[in-house]
């Protein structure tokens, strides 16, 4: 949602030649174009991936949406994200996250859209993972993609949801990133809220359901929906 120029000096990155600008978004779906931040050629670069991993080694870019997410408990060994995690890791840049909460209401379950983002606004780093796949046939450019590792939830986020992004602190950024490590398990702990981001739970209009549907009021705060009175 942010500009390139934030995200530049955010992470103190460079943009190359190459990087494809991106239109601001606020409702993300798999396969979309992406900015990530990452390591090559020892310096620190804005790059552009779709959201969907396709490992190097796949036939075909089919399973890209399959792919939008690994696991901390696997992705060091995982096949598909393996070669990925020693040695193209990347931060991804986001100003938050939807989830969808389960509520009671008088009409029965019904699903509220969360937004979970730090309250003063500075932007997140995902730990994610990037590759580059060539089409087999050689008709079609080389793609880069790119997935985010999530993690169990903590703290009031178990409540909306039993997983969320791996949050990569600022003091971490730097061995995420270098390829020269090739197993940074020490990033991969659970994010600790206490000495971590304080994230805000803001409730947010269902149009976010849709993804057709983009624009700042998709983030904007609303009333959520009615649950359930108890009686005891």
């Amino acid at each position: 949602m942010r500009s390139d120029d934030d995200i530049l000096e955010e992470f103190d990155a460079v943009i190359p030649d190459e990087h494809s600008v991106i239109e601001p978004n606020y409702n993300v779906a798999p396969t979309d174009p992406v900015r990530i931040v990452v390591n090559r050629h020892d310096l620190r670069q804005i790059r552009t991936a779709a959201w969907g991993l396709v490992p190097s080694w796949s036939k075909d870019r089919k399973g890209a949406a399959r792919m939008i997410n690994a696991r901390v408990e696997s992705v060091p060994t995982k096949p598909a994200f393996r070669a990925a995690y020693a040695k193209r890791r990347c931060l991804v840049p986001a100003d938050g996250w939807y989830e969808w909460q389960v509520r009671d209401s008088p009409s029965g379950p019904v699903k509220q859209p969360m937004y979970m983002t730090p309250p003063d606004g500075h932007p997140l780093a995902f730990a994610g993972l990037y590759e580059f796949w060539r089409d087999p046939a050689g008709t079609s450019p080389t793609l880069t993609t790119c997935t985010i590792i999530t993690s169990p939830s903590v703290g009031e986020l178990e409540g909306v949801h039993e997983r969320m992004p791996l949050l990569v602190p600022r003091s971490g950024w730097a061995r995420w990133l270098d390829p020269s490590v090739s197993d940074p398990a020490d990033l991969l702990a659970p994010w600790d809220e206490a000495a971590g981001e304080h994230l805000e739970l803001r409730p947010v209009s269902t149009k976010v359901n849709k993804v057709d549907n983009d624009g700042p009021d998709l983030v904007a705060r609303v009333d959520p929906l009615p649950e359930s009175a108890t009686l005891f």
